[in-house]
């Protein structure tokens, strides 16, 4: 049984370029496309659907009822074509539309807010989507066309900087660490962390360090450890820019050895060449890398 014939774009594209320069010979050339390619592709449409399309009556072809309804349609297609191809045309060439941006809670939470109004004043025609996640999205799916990643380990497919270094240290509420001025924390209550971040390197730490007797209280996340340990729970490790961010918290230790990890800005290498992408990185880039002192720990 022979497969049944379907119409398409080209079908309809070729039947108009003979309808609109009269002749094979003619459309072929607009077309660049041989004669007897072209000839074969009408004898073909015309055989799908069991209908002439066209008089072959020289000197040039007339159109058929059916022909005429055909071309009707193919050049309301092309005009529909034409009218998309210009409202979209240059979309990716400027710096107007939407870019998504993927970043862990603690770093959204703690670290994006003031360089979000960084962004939003410096590129006014750019939309932010801004996506929370602690998993590792697709940019190549386009779940996110720039990521920030902490991590030492970034994905070698993705186009990326080190635009930081994320320092750990312990933190406490102020009036706690007050009344431990001067004693052993190690004998204070403290904030841990549960299963899910064990692999982490502040619940690896608190683990190596702190007796299990003195943990009041696990976290499943760094936004809720943050909030424990400013409640005065107890004391507990946390990236350095999280107690620069946080009024009340302060930090009583330098940054903790073996704990700092790097903070990458990721895109695809696709979309790194899609202007507003691009200049949504290059802002991002430049305003985390004056928060250095802030990110290492330098700045208490």
């Amino acid at each position: 049984m022979s497969q049944a014939f379907g119409l398409n774009w080209d079908d309809l594209r070729l039947v108009l370029a003979v309808a609109e320069q009269g002749t094979v010979t003619a459309a072929a050339a607009a077309l660049r496309i041989s004669h007897p390619t072209l000839s074969r592709r009408l004898r073909q449409i015309e055989a799908g659907l069991g209908v002439r399309l066209f008089d072959r009556t020289p000197p040039r072809w007339r159109l058929t009822a059916a022909g005429e309804e055909m071309c009707d349609l193919a050049a309301r297609l092309r005009t529909d074509i034409q009218a998309l191809e210009g409202r979209i045309r240059g979309r990716d060439e400027g710096q107007r539309g939407i870019v998504r941006l993927t970043a862990p809670d603690a770093v959204a939470e703690y670290l994006l807010p003031d360089l979000l109004v960084t962004l939003c004043q410096d590129l006014p025609d750019v939309t932010l989507e801004l996506v929370i996640s602690n998993d590792v999205l697709s940019l190549a799916g386009r779940a996110a066309d720039i990521a920030l990643r902490v991590t030492d380990a970034p994905e070698l497919s993705l186009k990326g900087r080190r635009v930081g270094t994320v320092a750990m240290a312990v933190h406490a509420d102020a009036a706690l660490a007050r009344t431990w001025d001067g004693r052993d924390p190690a004998d204070a209550p403290w904030t841990g962390y549960d299963e899910g971040l064990a692999c982490t390197g502040p619940a690896r730490w608190v683990a190596a360090n702190i007796r299990p007797s003195q943990i009041r209280f696990r976290a499943n996340s760094l936004p809720g450890a943050t909030r424990a340990i400013r409640s005065g729970i107890g004391f507990g490790v946390l990236p350095c820019f999280i107690g620069a961010a946080v009024p009340g918290l302060v930090r009583v230790s330098a940054p903790l050895p073996g704990l700092s990890l790097g903070l990458w800005l990721l895109i695809h290498p696709e979309m790194a060449r899609v202007p507003r992408v691009r200049a949504v990185a290059d802002v991002l880039a430049r305003a985390l890398r004056n928060l250095g002192p802030v990110l290492d720990g330098v700045a208490a």
